[in-house]
């Protein structure tokens, strides 16, 4: 069970401190000192002191009490002290009730059982049995004072026996250990259901403020890995073409004390998968994992005992939530954790389809009215934001520029209407190159954009020679060619403008060479071209960032 964090520890007390106090106030009065003198009236004979000699020690106890109570409040060794002092004194008192009223045989060994009891349940296991033991002291004390003549004998109580001491030391033992036993197992649940409903205000709020599907899946699995305890978890949603919005395949996975990391080029799963059979299946279900499986053998490291939650996105797709299972099979933590990851899957759900509108939205004013690819907008804060992602992982990010050859002359020979035609074309055969997570835009004019995160200068290269053939099957007046310029980073480096300049750059040299062709930063000659077929090509250092207006962002 993970830790409770320390913010929070104060929140998860069952019982408040002052509740405690005034708890264990009310047992004083009717345990320590009301059933004392009830005892007194039962086991009363000629012998028996007076019943002053409860009912003035009693009273003290109240005053000391009532005077510790108050004082509480001016901090928490006060109101320890409260509890604590009371308690020790209180076993006292009820060692001298039994040598009062009846003895080892009398009725106040049923009051000390009551009250180790009550002290149990209002304190802790520990506490139970510290007072337990302080009860077989305290008596044992009483009864061998009555031996050395300390105190005198009076009726019934003439001293130490062993075996009646041995019937009350087994009673309170085992009424202290049974009672100790079941409270702990009692306040660690009720501890675990606070802390799950806290958990659980804690992802309400995380899924208010998550303004993207990335983020409240991180929401989801920050939660899962904490409060199902599990190691590694994953989420998966998926939102077919032709659904009410854009469609989506978003998979995210958490490694326990790492940060959510987003997972790349994950489509729809295939039938007989497990994401699958829980879409299927529609229900929440434990898989022991015997055979190979994409997703768990790659997302979840091979696990082989899985849990996955099924989710829908507001009848426009659906989800899963998964995560590796490392209990025993049958154990209650097991139970509890599919119970708290239904919750808040439930919760995610609602979320999900929340932002997958306000994404769409955003869509909308982000995209290209003509051509369906991002705007330029769009394009600057993905820029930026994949720029911010590669050097935190050190991955790599390619920047494609493709200014179409001669679109002016075929936009005056043919007219705009043919212009417009074609750039709706093109459009399509950027959406059809891209993987998902990639990024088209029109950047402006007939210049159009690829921003391919992940992808090397090898993985751009074979984006543009796939690029220059769909680009001719686009249907024109004419057929379509484009220059291409190419350029790529790993982690940290160059800025979003200086990066952009670069591709310029390279798109400058294929205009030069010919167009036709893509240039790639930092190499000689072209990457793919007509005359081009596979090159050996010599790296040679990047050109100067230039001073093209539009190269800065």
């Amino acid at each position: 069970m993970s830790r409770t964090p320390a913010a929070t520890q104060g929140s998860l007390d069952n019982l408040p401190l002052a509740d405690r106090l005034r708890w264990l106030l009310a047992v004083r009065v009717g345990v320590v000192v009301l059933l004392p003198v009830a005892a007194w009236v039962v086991t009363r004979t000629a012998e028996t002191p007076p019943v002053e000699t409860l009912l003035v020690p009693g009273a003290v106890l109240l005053a000391v009490g009532l005077v510790l109570h108050k004082l509480s409040s001016l901090g928490r060794r006060w109101a320890v002290a409260a509890i604590t002092v009371p308690v020790i004194l209180d076993a006292v008192h009820l060692g001298w009730a039994l040598y009062v009223a009846g003895g080892i045989s009398g009725p106040v060994v049923y009051v000390i059982v009551l009250h180790v009891i009550c002290v149990t349940l209002l304190g802790s296991f520990r506490t139970g049995l510290k007072l337990a033991l302080w009860h077989s002291l305290v008596v044992m004390s009483v009864l061998k004072a009555v031996d050395t003549a300390l105190l005198p004998a009076h009726g019934v109580v003439q001293g130490f026996d062993p075996l009646p001491y041995g019937v009350f030391l087994v009673a309170v033992w085992v009424t202290a250990m049974m009672t100790s036993g079941l409270g702990a197992v009692n306040e660690r649940e009720l501890r675990r259901r606070r802390y799950d409903e806290e958990a659980l205000r804690r992802l309400a709020g995380a899924l208010h403020e998550a303004d993207t599907g990335a983020k409240v899946a991180e929401a989801l699995l920050d939660f899962t890995v904490d409060a199902a305890d599990s190691r590694l978890a994953a989420v998966h949603c998926h939102v077919p073409e032709g659904s009410a919005v854009p469609a989506v395949d978003l998979a995210v996975r958490k490694h326990r004390d790492h940060d959510a990391e987003p997972l790349r080029a994950v489509g729809a799963p295939p039938p007989g998968s497990l994401l699958a059979a829980a879409v299927d299946q529609g229900s929440t279900f434990l898989a022991a994992v015997k055979g190979p499986d994409r997703w768990v053998d790659d997302v979840l490291e091979g696990a082989r005992r899985v849990v996955a939650v099924p989710f829908g996105l507001d009848g426009s797709g659906s989800g899963v939530l998964t995560f590796a299972d490392d209990a025993r099979s049958g154990s209650r933590i097991e139970r509890r954790r599919v119970g708290v990851a239904e919750q808040a899957v439930a919760h995610a759900a609602t979320a999900f389809a929340r932002v997958a509108l306000l994404e769409h939205l955003q869509a909308s004013a982000l995209t290209d009215g003509l051509t369906g690819v991002a705007n330029r907008r769009a394009f600057d804060a993905a820029f930026d934001r994949e720029l911010a992602v590669a050097a935190r992982s050190g991955a790599p990010v390619s920047i494609l520029i493709i200014d179409l050859d001669h679109f002016k002359k075929l936009n005056d020979t043919y007219g705009h209407q043919a212009g417009d035609d074609v750039l709706r074309g093109v459009g399509a055969a950027l959406r059809s190159c891209v993987r998902p997570g990639d990024v088209a835009a029109r950047y402006g004019g007939e210049e159009f954009a690829l921003i391919l995160p992940g992808a090397t200068a090898d993985d751009a290269v074979a984006v543009a020679r796939r690029l220059r053939t769909v680009l001719r099957e686009v249907e024109a007046p004419r057929p379509i060619t484009a220059s291409l310029g190419i350029a790529c980073q790993h982690g940290a480096g160059l800025s979003a403008a200086e990066l952009l300049a670069t591709a310029d750059t390279a798109l400058y040299a294929a205009k030069a060479g010919g167009r036709d062709q893509a240039h790639l930063a930092g190499v000689e000659g072209p990457v793919t071209g007509v005359a081009v077929d596979e090159p050996t090509v010599a790296r040679i250092p990047l050109p100067p960032v230039p001073t093209r207006a539009h190269a800065a962002l």
